[in-house]
């Protein structure tokens, strides 16, 4: 067997368990709190076909292994257009625990190593070979952004804050709220010229192969370093630490990997709340906010499950059994409760209002998996969803009130997206990053 249809092989069992219930396209029944935000997979809800959802994935994946089709560049951007949100994935564990979501990107790789990457994602990649990010910026800039706040950093700290290439290069406010507010609950940290992509916009995009040597490198480099924890503002980052990062590393690299604490810096924010660290003012006209989780600080950081080893029986020739039982990810385990913890504690501050789809079956913003750079029309469809969503229950929960009206989230790749959906809409709402959120009403 040829080493990429390897690839396919390991999904066997998804290709013949799958009933084609279509569940992955919608939050479990008992779930669903509105008619009209109802849908929990974007790729569907803009392809419109079922080829586009989770289960239309796995069937191409059949077709590919069991060779009744052939690898065609529209094919290939049809599974592309997909946010690798893990939505699907979460939904059909709920009742059949299938490894959509897995099964997903291995086709996604499969493909991509047989007719080679999208234009767009190829440009990426050949960016940060060159640059070591994808925006082609000058590598030596990479720091530039803490220059510009009053923060101090701490050269021999054993905590590292990892910027990531978005909030380097694209949304530096992130990141200098995120050093502002470590400073002030005195949190000492160090950022690192050194620090290079994480690899997340290479290995989403199918091109794994070459981002390997983004994974090694970083744990490296905290190696060299003397890191014992690692910061940082970015969900994609975060992500790729906890739960990619141990997939692609050797037995030498995860002992390494495995000497270090992984944290979102609304983790941190928490912990300091809950420690009387920060506390917030009182406001006169409180905004009211809603609260966007992102799929990578909640499905996608679900921390690393090792792979199954074992023996696979069939009982009365049709239901398979693991022995020993398989761990599955089912997307429950993310970082779900901080942010609201934080919102909890700023009651003096702000209202906060829940949207329909949240936590581990929160709908997408959109931009992940290299959908914003290659198709930015799903990118800004998917967006204008969700804030159709918010605006709902920010105009619910108003009623007469005249207040300001706020998005909040945790992600550089949302900030983005949101911003430019509200710019497209001309939707009265703000956007606020929960770094800055913080950083605007803590007491001083």
């Amino acid at each position: 067997m040829e080493e990429s249809k390897k690839l396919l092989d390991k999904h066997t069992d998804e290709y013949w368990r799958c009933a084609r219930c279509s569940l992955c396209k919608w939050p479990p029944l008992a779930q669903i709190k509105s008619a009209e935000f109802s849908s929990v997979c974007c790729s569907m809800d803009y392809g419109y076909f079922h080829p586009w959802s989770g289960g239309g994935k796995i069937v191409v994946g059949a077709s590919l292994y069991y060779d009744r089709v052939e690898v065609t560049e529209t094919m290939r951007d049809s599974v592309l257009q997909c946010t690798l949100c893990g939505a699907c994935d979460t939904s059909c564990k709920y009742s059949a625990d299938l490894e959509v979501l897995d099964t997903i990107f291995d086709v996604r790789q499969y493909i991509v190593e047989r007719i080679g990457p999208h234009p767009s994602h190829k440009k990426y990649a050949d960016a940060a070979e060159k640059y070591n990010n994808p925006y082609s910026e000058p590598h030596e800039n990479r720091q530039d952004w803490i220059n510009k706040t009053g923060a101090k950093s701490n050269p021999n700290s054993k905590t590292l804050f990892f910027t990531g290439c978005t909030a380097s290069y694209r949304q530096q406010d992130m990141a200098q709220a995120s050093v502002e507010i470590l400073n002030a609950i005195d949190y000492e940290f160090q950022v690192s010229k050194d620090e290079i992509c994480c690899g997340s916009p290479i290995y989403r995009s199918g091109q794994v192969e070459p981002s390997k040597k983004y994974i090694q490198s970083n744990i490296e480099l905290f190696n060299r370093l003397g890191i014992e924890e690692v910061i940082t503002a970015c969900p994609g980052c975060y992500a790729m630490f906890v739960a990619e990062y141990p997939h692609r590393l050797d037995e030498a690299h995860i002992k390494m990997w495995k000497k270090i604490k992984f944290h979102h810096m609304v983790e941190v924010i928490e912990d300091a709340i809950r420690k009387k660290k920060i506390q917030f003012e009182e406001a006169e006209k409180k905004p009211i906010i809603t609260y966007h989780d992102p799929c990578h600080l909640g499905r996608g950081a679900e921390p690393y499950v090792s792979e199954w080893k074992g023996t696979k029986k069939k009982v009365y020739n049709q239901i398979t059994v693991y022995d020993p039982p398989k761990i599955y990810r089912r997307g429950t385990k993310g970082v779900y409760d901080a942010p609201r913890e934080i919102f909890k504690r700023m009651n003096k501050a702000i209202d906060f209002v829940e949207m329909f789809r949240i936590n581990e079956y929160a709908y997408c913003c959109g931009s992940g998996g290299g959908v914003k750079a290659a198709f930015p029309e799903m990118a800004m469809f998917t967006v204008k969803n969700r804030l159709e969503e918010a605006e709902f229950v920010l105009k619910k929960a108003l009623k007469e009130r005249d207040t300001e009206k706020f998005i909040v989230s945790a992600c550089p790749f949302c900030k983005t997206n949101f911003e430019d959906g509200i710019s497209d809409t001309g939707k009265d709402l703000q956007y606020r990053d929960i770094n800055q959120l913080v950083l605007e009403l803590m007491k001083k």
